[in-house]
């Protein structure tokens, strides 16, 4: 690239050593250097000849250039003959931006022509990078073929054309003057150094659509002469204003429309007037004219209808009030009745004036708009509902924009304040013991919003956004004299109870749940000492016609996905639920269909959505399909119904810390818990018996693995075939997570400190999800389980591996999942800490959501304990002094026994009423 090299002095007085190369050897490096590049990578001149060449590319693209004849030194010398070359030069030059690029040109590049000022250097080395540009571009491009022998001045013309690649051409010398004097006529005007370009200047109509097009030259300061006056005072630029009227004229031909007023003014229809300001006036420009026409709005303007309601009566009628309705056309911000759009649709190009724009109207928008206005004009009375529906899309629109409300009503002050809750998150309320991020600010203003008006909603934040925080900051912010009833999955209930007194500690909280919950006669007394009351949805079933007679303020559904089905027992039953409002928590609104989402805001607004087909059949329309189709329709009804955010959305992507850390509170069946004690009282009585430590702390180690098992399952404990389904709190939790993992679309990893039962996990969840889930563990060939590793990080959809502890734990990349699982706790943090950063480390795009899984109440919750640096493990055990071997009967019970007043008992409805 480089070639000889030459001693110069530079302006300091300095001798150094100039680099000599090609510039089209040179142009793509001097390019591809950053714009702002470290001062010790490039020296000033270099940096200075990239902004150069960069200028130069940006002419060569918009055509600014333009060639002309340089006398060739080479070919036969022939007294009768002329050699001529093609040299391009750059146009238009932008004298200003000319000079400061000149004022910044560092002495080293005028080094070998120090009488040469920057201006000029700049000129000749962008003339030099043009030149080779157009030449490479010309050299690639077919033209018709030279004249063997131009004797005339159009043949010489046409060689000139031929040869624009730089090929040397002759001509008789006879014609080579003409020629010459031909193309410095054609090029002067845009190669003048002083070059002012003429001023097109577009008017619109005062009445009517006669547009008005005049071509000025410029005069002194702002002072404009029309060009026809200017050409007769010209004097000696007579020449060069002429040419460039000329070149306009060419370009742009209805200046030379016969009729015309006088040179350089025309009347241009409205469909001129159009062309002129969307494309021609483009053109125009980047010849080197200066456009002065009205600004047209450049994006199609989007049709949209506009309900302006008139109030009969009091707001507080809400959802059945009737308001005497008119309807108009909204294309962006131009407003029209539907005798406006009668007369645009007579005009060949429709354009209308808005905010200082002008807008160019669609006929075929134009004709749909005035359909639709014929066909709701026969309907002059709406009811608050109907008009919700229809800005919300419920009831359809012909127009892509939708419909809108304005007015007075029920409807219209409700989007009003949808508007302004959107625009002002909430705070941080008095009595919340956290920080909420800004998303869930957002969510409790849209909150406060439906509080204000009497609606329900479904929370639909994605799965680790912390719905359950966000609800008890609106709960502690809102209290009232009528409890909230929060209903829950067994799992969760435990999560709930937990949360709320980690973040609301002064709510005064009550779980109806279990065998020893208060019956139908003390139900109300054991409500009326409570700000929130958590049940499942199964206890809510079997009490329902106690907790009917209540009257709450809030109905809370977590995993609302519950009554997907309207037609099964509990969502029937529950609403038979009397509250103010009714609230609906989901991460996944939306698991088979529009058919879910239906279901759940037909609870949260009995009869507000309208009828399931016709809610399905209008948010359907775009022809998406399944969960797709349900996410399109979540964002038409999100700050109104709904609030769904996303962990993929940018935004939120980026507030949410590398990682997600989720205490997940597991039930007990009742077969768990009689396990447990009976495993309990044999280690108590036997270990009474054991002579010697050791004994005692084998049978006691023994049976705190046996306590473990049976948290996870029974049959992890007994080591039997029997059925999985319905045992065990944890694996109910476990499907949950799974389920709105799969949801999302994503993947998991679930550890286990037992490989036996981690393979029988594995199969269950292959046949409860019908996704093959394979299990990771040491007896596996060390083939086997790099196969396994390799299939689960080329998944593609939704997954799930579960791994051994001690084989998985440590060593693997695991970053396809985003999602870990710890099935059972181990004593070390640090062991759990190396299963999670299978997923969290290097390579990882996404937010690792870490869920430890316990059941409060037992051997778990010591572990967690340890595990959370709580207590010491000496702490589990009295005196502190002592070994596993020393504990006696009590100390025993008191270390691993059942805690009853925290223990989660699921008695009754660990899965059935849900289905």
């Amino acid at each position: 690239m480089w070639g000889g090299r030459s001693p110069v002095t530079l302006p300091s007085g300095e001798k150094t050593v100039a680099l000599e190369a090609n510039t089209s050897d040179v142009l793509g490096w001097l390019l591809a250097l950053s714009a702002d590049p470290p001062e010790e990578e490039i020296g000033p001149s270099a940096r200075w000849m990239s902004i150069v060449a960069a200028w130069a590319v940006s002419l060569a693209a918009r055509g600014a250039m333009i060639p002309t004849l340089r006398r060739s030194r080479t070919g036969r010398r022939n007294q009768n003959r002329s050699a001529f070359g093609v040299t391009w030069q750059p146009a238009l030059i932008d004298s200003e931006r000319l000079r400061v690029i000149g004022d910044a040109m560092p002495g080293a590049v005028a080094a070998l022509s120090p009488s040469v000022d920057g201006a000029t250097m700049t000129r000749s080395v962008l003339a030099e990078v043009v030149d080779v540009i157009c030449f490479d571009a010309a050299r690639r491009v077919e033209v018709a073929a030279a004249p063997d022998d131009p004797k005339t001045i159009a043949a010489a013309a046409e060689s000139f054309l031929a040869r624009l690649d730089g090929t040397a051409f002759e001509v008789p010398a006879g014609i080579a003057g003409e020629l010459t004097n031909s193309i410095e006529r054609w090029a002067t005007p845009v190669l003048s150094r002083n070059y002012r370009p003429l001023i097109v200047q577009l008017d619109p109509p005062d009445s009517g659509d006669a547009w008005h097009l005049a071509v000025f030259a410029p005069g002194k300061g702002e002072q404009l002469t029309p060009v026809e006056v200017a050409l007769v005072n010209a004097g000696n630029q007579r020449r060069e204003l002429e040419g460039n009227l000329v070149r306009l004229e060419r370009l742009y031909p209805p200046l030379m429309r016969p009729g015309s007023m006088r040179r350089g003014e025309v009347v241009l229809s409205q469909e001129e007037a159009w062309e002129l300001m969307s494309k021609v006036g483009l053109v125009l420009a980047d010849a080197g004219f200066e456009m002065r026409v009205p600004a047209l709005s450049r994006r199609k303007a989007t049709p949209s209808l506009r309900i302006f309601a008139e109030s009969n009566g009091e707001t507080s009628v809400g959802a059945h009030q009737l308001a005497n309705v008119s309807w108009t056309a909204v294309f962006d911000d131009i407003e029209l009745t539907a005798a406006d759009i009668a007369r645009l649709a007579k005009e060949a190009r429709p354009l209308v004036r808005a905010n200082g724009r002008w807008v160019a109207l669609d006929h075929a928008d134009l004709a749909a708009a005035a359909e639709a206005l014929a066909e709701r004009a026969k309907k002059p009375q709406m009811t608050g509902a109907e008009m919700l529906r229809q800005a919300l899309g419920l009831d359809g629109s012909p127009l892509a924009g939708g419909v809108s409300i304005d007015g007075s009503g029920w409807a219209a002050d409700l989007m009003a304040k949808a508007s302004t809750a959107s625009l002002a998150p909430a705070s941080n309320p008095d009595g919340f013991k956290g920080e909420l991020r800004s998303y869930q600010a957002d969510a409790l203003a849209w909150l406060k919003f439906l509080d204000t008006t009497s609606l329900g909603g479904c929370l639909a934040l994605d799965m680790g956004l912390g719905k359950t925080p966000t609800i008890l900051a609106h709960l502690v912010d809102s209290i009232s004299d009528a409890p909230s009833l929060v209903i829950a999955p067994p799992a969760v209930v435990g999560n709930w109870a937990a949360e709320a007194r980690r973040f609301t500690p002064e709510l005064s909280v009550v779980v109806h749940h279990g065998v020893g919950r208060a019956d139908h006669k003390e139900i109300a007394e054991e409500v009326a000492r409570a700000d929130v009351v958590i049940t499942t949805y199964g206890t809510a079933v079997r009490d329902i016609e106690a907790l009917e007679k209540i009257t709450w303020g809030r109905i809370i559904l977590d995993e609302a996905q519950a009554i997907k089905n309207p037609a099964n027992e509990t969502a029937q039953q529950l609403r038979r639920l009397n509250a103010s409002s009714r609230l609906a928590l989901t991460g996944t609104p939306i698991e088979n269909g529009l058919g879910d989402l239906w279901a759940i805001l037909d609870f949260t607004n009995p009869g507000l959505v309208g009828p399931r087909p016709q809610f399905i059949a209008q948010l359907s329309a775009t022809g998406a399909t399944g969960r797709d189709q349900g996410e399109r329709a979540l964002r038409a009804l999100n700050g109104i119904l709904v609030f769904r955010r996303t962990k993929s959305e940018p935004a939120i992507a980026a507030e949410l810390p590398d990682r997600i850390d989720e205490l997940d509170h597991c039930s007990m069946t009742p077969e768990q818990i009689g396990l447990y004690q009976a495993v309990l009282d044999s280690l108590v009585t036997g270990a009474a018996l054991e002579s010697g430590a050791d004994n005692r702390n084998g049978r006691i180690l023994a049976a705190i693995t046996a306590l473990k098992q049976i948290c996870n399952h029974p049959v992890a404990y007994r080591h039997d075939d029997g059925p999985l389904d319905g045992r065990s709190g944890k694996l109910a939790r476990l499907e949950e997570i799974i389920e709105q993992v799969y949801a999302a679309g994503e993947r998991a990893l679930v550890f286990t400190h037992f490989a036996e039962w981690g393979q029988k996990l594995a199969e269950h969840l292959s046949t409860r999800f019908d996704n093959p889930v394979g299990c990771y563990h040491g007896g596996q060939s060390r083939g086997a389980r790099d196969q396994l590793v390799a299939d689960f990080q080329a998944l593609e959809g939704p997954g799930t591996l579960v791994l051994s502890l001690k084989a998985g734990g440590t060593g693997l990349n695991l970053t396809n999942a985003n999602h870990v699982i710890l099935y059972d706790r181990w004593w070390n943090p640090a062991v759990e800490d190396q299963a999670r950063d299978r997923a969290w480390r290097i390579g990882q795009d996404k937010t690792v959501i870490a869920h430890r899984l316990v059941c409060p109440g037992t051997v778990d919750e010591r572990v967690e304990e340890v595990v959370a640096g709580k207590r010491h493990i000496a702490d589990l055990v009295l005196p502190k002094s002592s070994s596993l071997g020393d504990l006696d009967s009590n100390q025993l019970q008191t270390a691993l026994g059942l805690r009853t007043d925290e223990l989660l008992s699921d008695t009754d409805d660990l899965e059935g009423s849900l289905t």
